[in-house]
């Protein structure tokens, strides 16, 4: 209960990446050519700051969950994702970078779909696997982003 609390609350302060972009149909066609997440020559990719505090939002769902006691349990991680799901939504749908930074971001992002809805699972295993993909995941991003 608490995370949807949190979950309403940060998602009137979600504002990141602009534009109306519809991504489970063709969003990832567009950014297809880029598949390997990598830093720009050497330096990180330059995000937004609304990219950067969503991102920084959904880092602080993801620790809240798993300074919780009872991480583990089924129905706290489904939860999860049902909040980090819409954190990714609004992620999306606000998205205003453009250009191979706007292109990075999302082969960051995309391959972290798959571990939002798996997190909505029946199965606790494949939901703490992916639960702990997404964890690794959202701290990568101060690797590739600044």
């Amino acid at each position: 209960m608490k995370l949807y609390i949190a979950a309403f609350f940060i998602a009137g302060l979600l504002f990141s990446c602009s534009g109306n972009h519809d991504l489970e149909n063709g969003h990832n066609k567009v950014h297809a050519a880029q598949t390997e997440l990598s830093l720009d020559g050497v330096d990180r990719w330059q995000a937004d700051d609304a990219t950067n505090t969503n991102i920084e939002q959904l880092q602080q769902l993801m620790q809240e969950h798993l300074s919780q006691p009872d991480t583990s349990n089924l129905e706290a991680i489904n939860e999860l994702g049902h909040v980090l799901q819409f954190g990714f939504d609004e992620v999306f749908k606000e998205c205003r970078m453009k250009g191979p930074e706007h292109d990075m971001l999302h082969v960051y992002l995309v391959p972290m779909l798959n571990d939002v809805k798996a997190l909505k699972a029946d199965n606790l295993e494949t939901a703490i696997a992916a639960r702990d993909r997404l964890a690794f995941r959202l701290d990568q991003y101060q690797i590739y982003f600044k």
